[in-house]
């Protein structure tokens, strides 16, 4: 069982952090969703689960909107309109949207579990589009080491790095090789 990176605020930020390495040489990048069994267990993790399992088709999808809503998260940040193309994408993630409807549970109500993959990335879509539409919109940082791609709401405003153990460590790595360089050339 894979274990996917998680703690950017919301799902569909952890969503954005499936596809490794996207600012690094391309023999470092890594898609961490390529398979259907990946996916599917992915969406376990979740909470999103499909009542029927993923297909290849589904994983190109996820890939096509995950990057598409990346984009747009990015330029949100920096106060820029999104690509049409882009816009597009996620205009058509959304479309399998059902709305959310509910069951009775052991433990009162739940959520009905999505019927499909493109369900439960429509569900994704849609907490994006009101993180990235409403007031969440200026808790959402980027990651900050530059050769990560991470973004996370922070209600805070100090968080710095999408993960203290990956990338929080590796900018202390990187600071304490500087510092020791330049103290032994010195």
């Amino acid at each position: 069982m894979t274990t996917f990176r998680s703690g950017n605020g919301a799902a569909w930020l952890d969503l954005l952090s499936t596809r490794e390495g996207r600012y690094r040489d391309a023999s470092r990048y890594r898609d961490r969703i390529d398979t259907p069994d990946a996916l599917h267990e992915w969406l376990r993790q979740n909470g999103l689960e499909p009542a029927r399992y993923p297909t290849a088709t589904d994983v190109e999808l996820f890939a096509v909107t995950r990057e598409a809503l990346h984009r747009v998260t990015v330029q949100a940040l920096h106060g820029e309109a999104a690509s049409p193309a882009d816009a597009h994408a996620v205009a058509e993630a959304l479309s399998a949207d059902r709305g959310l409807e509910i069951e009775r549970g052991d433990a009162g109500l739940r959520i009905r579990r999505p019927d499909s993959a493109q369900e439960a990335l429509a569900r994704l879509t849609r907490t994006a589009v009101e993180d990235l539409t409403g007031p969440h919109v200026a808790q959402l940082h980027a990651c900050g080491d530059d050769t990560c791609a991470g973004v996370f709401l922070d209600p805070t405003g100090r968080r710095r790095w999408c993960t203290d153990q990956s990338c929080g460590n590796r900018l202390r790595v990187r600071a304490h090789r500087e510092r020791t360089r330049q103290t032994s050339g010195a």
